[in-house]
């Protein structure tokens, strides 16, 4: 019976910037289940655990060596390998040599008709330790990181400087050495609360050690601990935590040993926008706010994430660092809003927004007449689009401002305060935050229909503008976030589900950025037909987050639309159906029409030359699934009409030859499966499903 031990293996290095570390574990829980695959070695499960400062790998149960293995070697045709006197030829011998064999290992095999010789070699097992000296360089070597480090020589990169390498195989180390570094028993502990090196003697002696060293090596342990200190702190006084997932994320991957210290600002910074003090806790100093537990209010206090034991002299550093950011944000914010935010439009034309498209000025014109355009597509009212209009020239105005320029996660924020002390309706300060709604996948979008409007017209400038002036995203290189753009773009179109198409959508951006380019008439066709591409793709990807297949997804837009809603609403609800003996006869019955209905060359279908009873119940249950289906976009309701014609399409098939000699008899039949399958086409392309 095969032994096995757990793997362990540390990479401990310089401090990695934590936006690295999640995607870090992946890669090494991904890399070291591929090669010890290529390697043979049999194993249980894989984790990745990391800090600052180390990222750890175990690997459970894996066996002491490779099992034997026996290869089946195809060598020449069997007519070369031999002389006319039986001989082994040279091509035989340089065969059986070059695998280290002798003649009597040799055989003969029949393979396509031809015989070959064949032999059978196997290589024994080799053990585990010496295998991961070999496999463990090329695991590091694997890990890629944005923006990577060079040191010792210029083939050697990593996210930062590696310090030192910990691997052992049960309790015995693993010899290698990797830029310099040998690989030996020993961790290291806390930079500051314990720097070691310390010994291991096992791998579940290491978890203890680091645990005593105050080391959190797992990241959900460290991240729990936070919480709890959060909200232990929080209550102390008297609130709730203002907890932002991504700066929880974040903190995380700081700290080796978290520790929470609250700490308190002057509460004459809480008339300031309520933003300014939160942006400045949360963005700049990685702290946590702490607000009233029922209005949700902020409090004059926040909680901050220390990497070391709690000292008196950290609440004061904290808190000292953040009154001078907060009395920053109230020196620009009074400065600000000395002058009506429109003031500030003017300055918008020294400020470039993409060299070939302008100054951010010119954007706005643009903004200014793509709502427009968007607002008359949709039939809105005079004032609302007057509204929308109004935001759309104001919206980038607080990109000028000092405040905004020192704190740039304000965007939008501040352009709703001003534009509120500047006396603007509320429609209009509501809509110029809005229209950066949404921010990221998952985001909430707009809940206006002036930021609506304006973000869309927002997003489509830029798209437009981009592709045309030759920016597309590539592979995983989006540097002006355009996908993102599209993504929220669908997202308004389906949260309000405006009455637009996505060529409509497109071709208004493209005929206002055309003022600008000059775009010809091919060149327009042909970025309407990328921005479609585009603009599909991400609805896509919308799709696939609502955990809809595939299949689902290729047949809703395998057939004719009019808006992002209808999609959704289609691939939702036909979602429910999936598998079930309603959506499968449909199936049946939309596959027995289609396979036919490619082969029609269209026309009216004549009832004069129908000769069987079935034809006649075929045309006339199809128009009268029609009549009930004009005007009805609910696909649950569809769904069961089309159903409807499941058995007369049966009976259809069962009874009458479609492809008769008779053309016209067979041209009418195949009409009729055409019109059919129009008919089918109104819900989905059911060919992309299987029963």
């Amino acid at each position: 019976m095969t032994t096995a031990y757990k793997f362990l293996f540390e990479i401990g290095c310089e401090e990695i910037p934590s936006r690295f570390i999640p995607g870090a574990l992946e890669q090494l829980k991904k890399a070291a289940a591929e090669l010890l695959a290529d390697y043979r070695l049999k194993h249980e499960t894989i984790e990745a655990w990391g800090t600052p400062r180390r990222l750890t790998l175990m690997v459970e149960e894996l066996e002491e060596s490779q099992p034997d293995l026996v290869e089946q070697i195809k060598g020449p045709p069997a007519d070369r390998a031999y002389d006319d006197q039986k001989n082994p030829t040279k091509a035989l011998l340089g065969f059986i040599q070059g695998h280290g064999l002798k003649l009597d290992a040799v055989r003969q095999e029949e393979l396509k008709g031809a015989f070959y010789i064949m032999i059978d070699k196997e290589t024994r097992g080799r053990p585990t330790p010496e295998l991961l000296a070999e496999l463990l360089p090329k695991l590091i070597q694997k890990l890629s990181f944005p923006r990577p480090m060079y040191w010792q020589q210029k083939e050697v990169r990593f996210a930062r400087p590696i310090r030192w390498l910990l691997a052992l195989y049960g309790t015995q180390p693993v010899h290698f050495n990797y830029a310099g570094i040998e690989a030996e028993r020993a961790t290291y502990g806390h930079r500051f609360l314990a720097p070691g090196p310390f010994n291991v003697d096992s791998t579940d002696h290491y978890f203890k050690l680091l645990a005593d060293k105050y080391v959190v090596v797992d990241p959900l342990i460290r991240r729990e601990m936070i919480l709890e200190q959060l909200n232990q702190k929080a209550e102390e006084q008297g609130g709730k935590a203002l907890i932002d997932e991504g700066l929880l994320e974040e903190v995380t991957y700081l700290v080796e040993y978290p520790v929470a210290v609250d700490g308190a600002f002057d509460p004459a910074y809480l008339d300031l926008p309520q933003e300014v003090p939160i942006t400045s806790m949360q963005y700049h100093q990685r702290y946590f706010p702490i607000i009233e537990k029922e209005s949700g209010r902020l409090m004059p206090s926040f909680v901050g994430i220390s990497n070391n034991l709690f000292n008196p002299n950290i609440r004061k550093g904290y808190a000292k660092v953040l009154s001078a950011r907060l009395a920053d944000g109230r020196f620009f914010f009074d400065e600000d809003r000395k002058v009506p935010l429109e003031n500030y439009v003017e300055k918008l034309k020294s400020v470039v927004f993409l060299e070939s498209l302008g100054t951010l000025d010119q954007k706005r014109q643009r903004l200014i007449e793509l709502t427009g355009k968007l607002g008359k597509a949709l039939k809105l009212p005079a004032g609302q689009i007057e509204a929308a209009k109004r935001v759309a020239h104001l919206c980038k105005a607080d990109l000028v401002t000092s405040l905004v320029k020192e704190f740039p996660e304000l965007q939008g924020v501040m352009g709703r305060e001003y534009a509120r002390l500047s006396g603007e309706t509320e429609a209009v300060a509501t809509g110029i935050y809005e229209h950066y709604l949404p921010r990221f996948s998952g985001d909430r979008v707009p809940e206006t229909l002036e930021g609506a409007l304006v973000s869309l017209a927002d997003r489509i400038d830029t798209l437009a503008g981009c592709f045309a002036i030759g920016i597309q995203p590539t592979g995983s290189q989006d540097p002006y976030a355009l996908r993102r753009q599209a993504q929220g773009a669908i997202a308004i179109l389906n949260s309000f589900g405006l009455q637009l198409t996505v060529d409509e959508y497109i071709g208004i951006g493209l005929e206002t950025i055309n003022d600008a380019l000059k775009l010809d008439d091919s060149k327009k066709a042909e970025l309407q037909t990328q921005l479609a591409d585009f603009l599909l793709q991400r609805v896509r990807f919308a799709l696939q987050e609502k955990e809809i297949e595939h299949g689902l997804i290729e047949a809703v837009l395998g057939v004719p639309f009019k808006t992002v809603a209808e999609i959704f609403n289609k691939a939702v609800v036909l979602k429910d159906y999936l598998n079930g003996p309603l959506l499968d006869e449909v199936i049946v019955a939309y596959n027995r029409v289609a396979n036919l209905a490619d082969k029609a060359e269209g026309g009216k279908v004549e009832k004069a030359l129908f000769e069987n009873i079935a034809e006649k119940e075929l045309l006339r249950t199809l128009q009268a699934v029609e009549n009930a289906l004009k005007d009805q976009e609910d696909p649950a309701l569809i769904l069961e009409k089309l159903q409807i014609l499941k058995q007369p399409i049966d009976h259809f098939f069962d009874s009458v030859m479609v492809m008769a000699e008779d053309e016209k008899l067979r041209k009418n039949r195949l009409n009729l499966l055409a019109a059919l399958k129009g008919t089918f086409n109104r819900l989905a392309d059911f060919s992309r499903l299987q029963v």
